[in-house]
């Protein structure tokens, strides 16, 4: 293998900890004195915005510029301060600062490939957790943040959903030399992360913590070390 992709969202991110009530209260803290209730409506809001969009990942996949709208009224200062405390509750996931470790020893190429348009808070997490020096290339439907800082259009409005961010992927790391044979994609997803990518010709490995194991991944993992004993 010469190559790695590992999906951002409940893989190299666990939320575990992200618990709407105390995320809501940390950011509208201030606003309760003046309005009260508003910590239990801003509550809600975002409970009937995750029952739109399915769950929580989607939400904040495709949805948002809804949160902002909706829950966070626009304001400049609350939007901070929800991605300021969004930070705070998350953490790397079991076993991927070991596993990135050995990828590097291995001399492989390591990139995130995420369906996430929000290349700022990808950024910042991995940054926050000394996590941004492993991965050459993140790639999003906002486009490419490349290893020197600059942003890539050219896969601006990819998506996983529709296998496009697979298949262009596929054709840049072919035009690189790099086989789709010896290109590894990494996710948590069972549709998104291991049917789509094995659709484009990409080694699969499901990370199955929290969901049921795919039954046509290459590999299964529910510990990032255990990639110690596969590539």
């Amino acid at each position: 293998m010469k190559w790695v992709g590992f999906d951002y969202g409940q893989c190299i991110m666990d939320s575990r900890n992200r618990k709407v009530e105390y995320w809501m209260a940390v950011v509208f803290i201030d606003e309760e004195k003046d309005r009260p209730g508003v910590i239990e409506e801003k509550v809600n809001l975002y409970r009937e915005l995750i029952k739109k969009y399915g769950d929580f990942r989607r939400l904040h996949e495709k949805g948002r510029h809804e949160v902002e709208e909706k829950v966070l009224e626009k304001n400049q200062c609350l939007i901070r301060k929800y991605y300021e405390v969004e930070q705070k509750l998350l953490k790397p996931a079991d076993g991927i600062y070991e596993a990135l470790k050995h990828l590097k020893s291995r001399k492989y190429r390591i990139d995130v490939v995420s369906d996430m348009a929000a290349l700022g808070t990808i950024v910042n997490f991995l940054n926050n957790y000394n996590l941004r020096n492993f991965f050459a290339n993140i790639y999003s439907p906002e486009g490419v943040l490349r290893e020197d800082g600059q942003i890539d259009d050219s896969f601006k409005g990819t998506s996983k959903e529709d296998g496009s961010i697979f298949e262009k992927l596929k054709e840049e790391l072919e035009s690189q030399g790099i086989s789709i044979s010896e290109a590894v994609i990494v996710g948590d997803h069972p549709v998104k992360d291991i049917e789509m990518a094995r659709k484009y010709g990409f080694v699969t490995v499901h990370y199955a913590a929290k969901e049921k194991p795919s039954e046509i991944a290459d590999h299964v993992i529910t510990d990032f070390r255990q990639l110690l004993d596969i590539l």
